[in-house]
């Protein structure tokens, strides 16, 4: 799996992507001051970058499908395209030039995602499980290490300083266009279907179905509006960038940890218990981190809220996926563009908030919501009995 070049390309592809989606929240906070922004303008910047990424992957993912063997172009097309894009953002002189670079940046984004995700489990399909969740871990790890990274050289150099994190971009781009010339026509294939025996729809399968639906979005929400308003937080208490990019950077990898740890309870005890409990524990971590005054608490504290709500990322995604009849592409681009075009919606709504009452209280609000979330996880599965089937008596019984 790790000697193969399209496995390799798109891991890193993703963890490039991630490193400069996750830059974004740091960059707008050290131009905040600069560019005279408020919260509500960031609030709608992120948001619509979120969703200008997210609703364009189904789309993406979908036109992937029907390019037979020329996706990895098409990858490392995606990958220069999203660190043009920040290149310009950082140069941004004022709102008027900061915001259409900011919202075209994630087209590169929305056209990475389902084509890496379809690609790595194609790419190794005697152990795609394996191959799947490996690229997404390095995309957890570029989330966390991007925000660390974005702030310690804009605090050092400015906005500028962005640049040796869209210079990384030129590795992985090259990587997807030696990956091209190895890519076959099968890469990209009809899977099977993931779905079970045909169940009348009731109006409890409805009810369960709305249930999923909504803790997606929830769940979603507070990931989203921690990783968008954490370093926002912070810098209006006197942290430095680097510290509050560091701190968004814990929150991330304690996520990507998160999702190794959460997926192998899934797999043990059930859905159900891998979900629930987390959600539950989430509440005190989260309000430890946002109302300490103790610096290595708080760090502490965000740690534990992102291992425990990032963590469940993969597992949702996983459960919805097996609902999907359609080819890897598209049903990439579905689940994973609802589920942050759903934290996006949230990311917004808490921006318009935090204006009114204060970015503390509603991100208190955020973390609350946990408790709800958890009940509506009671709805999931619980652990899959394998089903057992009758052994032939052996001769002479």
């Amino acid at each position: 799996m790790y000697r193969n070049r399209i496995f390799q390309a798109v891991v890193g592809g993703h963890f490039v992507v991630d490193v400069l989606n996750s830059s974004g929240a740091v960059l707008l906070a050290v131009l905040k001051e600069p560019l005279g922004l408020s919260y509500a303008q960031i609030g709608a910047a992120l948001t619509i970058y979120t969703l200008v990424g997210s609703l364009s992957q189904p789309v993406f993912g979908w036109l992937s499908d029907r390019a037979t063997g020329r996706t990895m172009l098409l990858a490392a097309i995606s990958v220069a395209w999203l660190a043009l894009f920040y290149t310009l953002v950082a140069f941004a002189p004022g709102w008027a030039w900061l915001l259409p670079a900011f919202l075209l940046a994630p087209l590169g984004s929305g056209l990475f995602h389902p084509i890496g995700a379809a690609a790595a489990a194609a790419s190794v399909p005697d152990r795609a499980a394996s191959a799947t969740s490996i690229f997404f871990f390095f995309g957890q790890i570029g989330l966390a290490v991007g925000p660390f990274l974005a702030g310690a050289l804009a605090g050092s150099f400015g906005p500028g300083g962005l640049l040796p994190l869209t210079a990384l971009a030129l590795l992985p781009t090259a990587m997807l266009l030696l990956a091209a010339r190895h890519e076959g026509g099968t890469l990209v294939r009809r899977v099977r279907a993931h779905t079970v025996e045909a169940r009348a729809w009731t109006a409890i399968a409805i009810t369960l179905v709305v249930a999923f639906v909504v803790l997606v979005a929830v769940r979603s929400s507070i990931q989203a509006i921690y990783q968008a308003y954490l370093p926002q937080l912070f810098q209006s208490r006197g942290w430095s960038p680097a510290l509050f990019g560091l701190m968004a950077g814990v929150f991330m990898g304690a996520g990507a940890v998160g999702q190794v740890v959460t997926g192998g309870l899934a797999d043990r005890y059930g859905m159900r218990i891998a979900t629930v409990l987390p959600l539950f524990l989430g509440v005190p971590a989260g309000l430890a981190c946002l109302l300490t005054p103790s610096v290595p608490l708080a760090f502490v504290a965000c740690a534990a809220v992102g291992f425990l709500i990032g963590g469940q990322h993969s597992v949702l995604v996983l459960h919805a996926q097996r609902l999907l009849p359609v080819k890897q592409g598209f049903a990439a681009g579905l689940i994973l563009g609802f589920t942050f075009a759903a934290g996006a919606i949230g990311t917004w709504f808490a921006g318009q908030l935090a204006d009114q009452v204060g970015l503390e209280t509603v991100m208190v609000w955020a973390t609350v919501l946990s408790l709800p979330a958890a009940l509506l996880a009671l709805t999931l599965p619980g652990r899959l009995r394998p089903e057992v089937t009758p052994a032939a008596a052996p001769a002479g019984d």
